[in-house]
């Protein structure tokens, strides 16, 4: 999960730097690193690719060209880096509940 959490962030601070075909395939590569750590659990898998669908649709063009492509890549990052940051919530707030 580091490595799709780190890619996406990389991936969010090129798509910031206007590199969008850079910021693109950094968001698929930690798309792929997301899908290949949590492939034992579908439920997670949905929820992300779910997530992934509805951000391209609410915050980016929809067309079928390289920068409709790249934009689904960034929305995977947003996705990734929204799914750690409520993991890691969750994860504290339970070690402080069982404490």
């Amino acid at each position: 999960m580091k490595y799709a959490f780190i890619l996406s962030i990389v991936s969010l601070v090129l798509y910031h730097d206007d590199m969008l075909s850079a910021a693109g395939i950094a968001g698929y590569i930690a798309g792929i690193c997301f899908l290949f750590t949590y492939r034992e659990k579908p439920t997670i898998l949905a929820i992300g690719c779910i997530a992934a669908a509805i951000l391209t649709i609410m915050y980016f063009t929809w067309d079928f060209s390289f920068e409709g492509y790249m934009h689904f890549g960034i929305a995977w990052s947003m996705t990734i880096t929204a799914f750690t940051v409520i993991l890691a919530i969750t994860g504290l707030v339970y070690k402080i509940k069982n404490r």
